[in-house]
């Protein structure tokens, strides 16, 4: 009997497994950070959970492992939450709530360009000043262009 039992849970679980299955697929995206000052690309990895065929939710990290963020987008808009460490390099960090919020556009079928304005509300002193603390620590415009695979 708890063998039955056992082998119909495990079924249940593969078919609902299947019917709820969703699309999970790595991005990898060139960033210029604050592209009014400076073009100096950035690049970051991450991880888009497709909810539909307009929401999704998923996760990225910059190159450097300083800014790192929870992303969900619906449509056209995207809103990210997440960590930035503001420190001078070298020295110990300091992380901080990142925020960003803006608008993307998908040119191609997994290519898509965003356009955010980033903020870090809790950064204050030495840590907005470039040549000291993060380069990204002040509040930002972002362009990036992503390829989801």
């Amino acid at each position: 009997m708890k063998k039955n039992i056992l082998v119909f849970m495990a079924l249940l679980l593969c078919v609902s497994s299947y019917i709820q299955a969703r699309t999970l697929s790595p991005t990898f995206s060139i960033r210029y950070e604050n592209f009014v000052e400076s073009t100096d690309p950035t690049a970051a990895i991450g991880l888009k959970l497709d909810i539909d065929g307009n929401r999704y939710t998923g996760f990225q990290v910059n190159s450097d492992g300083r800014d790192t963020r929870l992303l969900v987008g619906w449509d056209w808009g995207v809103v990210g939450i997440g960590t930035i460490d503001v420190a001078a390099a070298g020295a110990a960090p300091v992380y901080l709530a990142h925020y960003t919020f803006g608008v993307g556009y998908e040119i191609l079928d997994g290519l898509t360009t965003t356009f955010e304005y980033c903020m870090t509300p809790d950064a204050s002193g030495d840590q907005l000043d470039a040549t000291l603390g993060n380069v990204n620590s002040n509040s930002r415009l972002r362009l990036a262009l992503s390829v989801s695979f």
